[in-house]
């Protein structure tokens, strides 16, 4: 039995239900798992994520929406040796197979995936760059989304952060980029107000209810996972499109949404 794509038995093993969620022993539970997956030989994909990142989002996307079977391992933010020693660098997701292909670059993944698991290809090309609206929405509002989102995910309930050396690590890699988390927290409802209005012009970007282009394309990979992500901000305005969109693409994929953990 598979959630989201997902075995059941390693969504039990780490949080005892995917996405976020922390209770009693998921520390020690992904702690565990994490040592086991590294010792032993996958008999079906596996890939080495961490539940916060948009880049690990897309993957898990699309092993739900191909319906494979893929066995999950939630890194340790702050676990630098096992994905160097798997392909030389610090980096997640990364998949691995069963016939020995270890690969990093979520795109790459996904499209590994969609060509060659679970049936023909379901994905259309990215329209991002020819579609000039797209693009420029993409580069323009990824800095106000960072600035809302990195402060949250240090302290929010995620595997990747049971350890509290782990959560350090997250800040003294992300504060050079945004500043010192406090004031961005204090800015935050610049910010929100912000976003809020990227939002508004997202809602006239999307070309059907299910996808930003006209079908389902890699594109909607990429921007699920950018969106899910700033769930977890609090006093953020859904539009209502926008809002559907996330709600379909939660539901297609089994990767929960943030609303439940949001912050300030």
């Amino acid at each position: 039995m598979s959630v989201g794509g997902v075995s059941k038995s390693v969504v039990l093993a780490v949080l005892g239900s995917l996405g976020v969620g922390a209770s009693v022993g998921y520390r020690l539970a992904a702690s565990l798992l994490t040592n086991k997956a590294a010792a032993v030989q996958t008999t079906k994909p596996r890939v080495y994520i961490y539940d916060h990142c948009p880049f690990s989002t897309r993957v898990r996307a699309i092993f739900a929406l191909k319906g494979v079977d893929v066995e999950i391992v939630f890194l340790q933010n702050r676990d630098e040796a096992t994905p160097i020693a798997l392909v030389g660098s610090k980096v997640v997701p990364i998949l691995e197979t069963p016939d020995g292909l270890i690969m990093k670059e979520s795109m790459d993944i996904v499209r590994y995936v969609d060509t060659h698991l679970g049936g023909k290809p379901i994905l259309a090309e990215s329209e991002a760059a020819s579609r000039e609206d797209l693009k420029m929405w993409l580069q323009d509002s990824a800095d106000v989304m960072n600035r809302l989102y990195h402060p949250r995910a240090e302290v929010g309930y995620f595997a990747e952060f049971a350890e509290p050396a782990s959560r350090a690590y997250y800040r003294k890699k992300k504060e050079p980029s945004i500043g010192p988390f406090e004031l961005a927290i204090a800015n935050s409802p610049a910010y929100v107000e912000t976003f809020n209005q990227f939002l508004v012009e997202l809602e006239g970007l999307l070309r059907t209810p299910k996808s930003v282009n006209d079908t389902l394309s890699y594109d909607d990979i990429d921007l699920f996972g950018r969106l899910r992500r700033l769930t977890i901000v609090k006093n953020v305005v859904w539009p209502p499109k926008v809002r559907a969109y996330i709600d379909h693409y939660e539901t297609v994929t089994g990767v929960s949404l943030l609303d439940s953990i949001a912050q300030f």
